[in-house]
């Protein structure tokens, strides 16, 4: 354990040869030559076999054993790993992190079977149940599976994982009306989740930013953080089921029976530092031919609309997006499951040899293209993101970060939005302006719990209140038989009592009244307005002190005209300034409003910006940055 293994090897040779036949003394020198630089492990294995005999009903030879065909790599060592911790679980199922590791490994349907046989025999034990439950789900024996799960949930209702895995079998089944309820008591409990089965069931189509979360997330955190994951994903807000759920768990069943990893102990998958040794194809120079061929016929398949940077001369290096274990082990998927995963099947698929085939998918985002090539020379003979014409790499980058629903959406709409103070200030009301498109919105809160929803016919508002913070903003739109969706982070401004502040600025043309309601009824979409009409800006004003029943305030209106330069800069105009002073009888919220008369502006984008100083307390307040076209 210190490390000194030169005197622990004089120790443990002088005991071997003083009881050659003591298979604890044999397991200790063993694991001498397993830390044993280059070729111990080699004279470990023999070791240790001998140890193994001697005792049989002593796991520990047996692990150790499996450690040798750890380090060993390959299709030989790793069979030795396999048959050493199935020996050592049929002993101990808790012993040391043998199940961890037997999970590291390759696993066919002949694996697991015989796992299933080996935990069986410790029938009654909460852990070998549940793994055995959990394989018998893998192996889609269902009828197997559902009644020892339901047995593991009476028995321990507090524990999320029976929930979690019988949620999963009844969602691979079709049955996710049976299963949202049970996946939603997972979720609840997933406090107690320690072995994080419900991230592990999730985490092949988190984004990066998920993923780093996730890290260093308290565990009390965990509930909500897997709720507004899904409330993210979430297709269609009308149908109370958020098919997507189900959806995932049956693409997961379906990567892994047509794109399990071949070899996921293969030093392509362990190693960086391989990767980068073997820089483009790791295959000889007499294969490449081949490549070539094939590299011709994939060019010509279709041109992504997606940027990439210069593909270097011949087959560009596999996209590598890992430190030293790729995410393919994590997954136990090779790169077309992963993306099989994210995004389902591809509209077009063009399979150019039992190694190489191209996959691409026509988004609203654009036409992405990713070509995957079989790797040689230990690379496991798993096909790979290796891309080869201009476009695929941006492309794989986005594939294997980004996930999406089956359900077509297709519509792209815009839309904007305004804030003010609700009754008191305890609360704020968010109107949202969408683009044409009869909408329907909501509001998640941190807890992933829905706090507001509404809807509105296409040129309408819709209207959330809640109380001030961050939240998951949800908005569907939808025109003729076409479908959008917009799902994103919302600050929920604060206008709190006795504080002078400023809400959002609406903006209309024509002859429009000084009245919320009505600004807000002939909002335009996508911000652009005719210059030859005149302008009708509308603000709040909240918290402005009180002299004997009036209030005092100096307005100024602050108009930025940018357009684009030659290189796509934005170039800055002077500002237009537009100042008042106002006098008005007190009162929680002061109306501001401003006609701009046709010709005071040219035409072109502007940001406009009002600011206020109370001419009692001297404070200051401005306004968010309303963006708009003159045209």
């Amino acid at each position: 354990m210190a490390g000194d293994l030169r005197r622990a090897r004089r120790l443990a040779e002088h005991l071997a040869s003083r009881h050659p036949d003591d298979a604890t003394t044999l397991t200790v020198l063993g694991r001498v030559w397993l830390a044993w630089p280059v070729f111990g492990r080699f004279r470990a294995d023999s070791i240790l076999r001998r140890a193994a005999e001697l005792a049989p009903g002593d796991p520990a030879p047996f692990f150790y054993r499996a450690l040798v065909g750890l380090r060993l790599g390959g299709d030989d060592g790793e069979s030795v790993a396999r048959r050493a911790l199935v020996h050592v679980i049929a002993l101990d199922p808790h012993y040391a992190d043998a199940w961890t590791l037997w999970q590291t490994l390759y696993r066919d349907e002949g694996a697991r079977a015989t796992m299933v046989w080996t935990l069986a025999l410790h029938a009654g034990d909460r852990d070998a149940d549940l793994w055995r439950a959990g394989l018998l789900v893998e192996l889609r024996r269902y009828g197997r599976a559902e009644p020892l799960l339901d047995s593991l949930v009476s028995a321990e209702p507090d524990d999320p994982a029976p929930r979690a895995w019988l949620a999963r079998a009844l969602y691979e089944q079709g049955s996710d009306r049976a299963a949202a309820p049970v996946y939603a008591a997972a979720l609840r409990r997933a406090v107690d989740d320690t072995g994080s089965l419900l991230w592990r069931q999730v985490r092949s189509i988190a984004s990066p930013s998920e993923r780093a979360r996730y890290a260093r997330l308290p565990p009390g955190e965990r509930p909500a953080f897997l709720r507004l994951f899904w409330a993210r994903r979430d297709p269609d807000l009308r149908d109370s089921l958020n098919v997507r759920i189900g959806e995932h768990f049956r693409r997961l069943v379906e990567a892994h029976r047509r794109f399990s990893l071949l070899h996921p102990l293969s030093r392509w998958n362990h190693s960086r530092l391989w990767r980068t040794l073997q820089g483009g194809l790791a295959t000889p120079t007499d294969e490449r031919q081949g490549y070539d061929a094939v590299r011709t016929d994939i060019a010509g398949v279709r041109a992504p609309r997606v940027a990439d940077q210069a593909v270097a001369a011949g087959l560009a290096p596999r996209l590598d997006d890992s430190t030293a274990q790729t995410v393919n082990l994590e997954d136990g998927l090779d790169d077309r499951g992963r993306i099989l995963v994210r995004y389902g099947e591809p509209q077009v698929r063009h399979v150019w040899s039992l190694d190489a085939e191209t996959w691409a998918y026509d988004l609203p985002q654009g036409d992405f293209q990713v070509t995957f090539l079989r790797r040689t020379e230990d690379g496991g003979g798993d096909e790979v993101v290796t891309p080869v014409v201009a476009g695929e790499a941006a492309s794989a980058r986005y594939l294997l970060t980004t996930d999406r629903p089956d359900e077509t959406t297709t519509l792209r709409f815009s839309f904007w939005l305004a804030a003010f103070r609700h009754g008191d200030g305890d609360s704020t009301e968010l109107v949202l302006f969408p683009d044409s498109v009869r909408a329907l919105a909501a509001l998640f809160d941190a807890g992933g719990q829905e706090t507001a929803r509404d809807s509105a016919a296409p040129d309408g508002a819709v209207r959330l209140t809640a109380s001030p913070g961050s939240y998951l903003l949800a908005l569907d739109g939808s025109r003729a038989r076409q479908r959008g969706l917009y799902r994103g982070t919302q600050t929920v401004p604060a206008f709190p009592p006795d504080t002078l502040t400023v809400s959002s600025l609406l903006v209309a043309s024509g002859d429009v009244p000084a009245d919320r309601r009505a600004l807000e009824a002939a909002a335009p979409a996508g911000l652009r307005l005719p210059a030859r009409r005149p302008l009708r800006l509308y603000a709040e004003v909240y918290g402005l002190a009180d002299s004997a029943g009036i209030a005092r305030y100096d307005a100024a209106y602050r108009f930025e005209r940018t357009t684009h330069g030659l290189f796509g800069g934005v170039v800055h105009h002077r500002v237009t300034t537009i100042a008042f002073r106002r006098q008005l009888p007190a009162s929680t919220r002061a109306v501001e409003s401003l006609v701009v008369d046709p010709g005071q502006l040219p035409h072109g984008h502007y940001r406009l910006v009002l600011d206020v100083r109370d001419g009692l307390s001297g404070a200051r307040a401005a306004s968010g940055t309303l963006e708009f076209d003159l045209h």
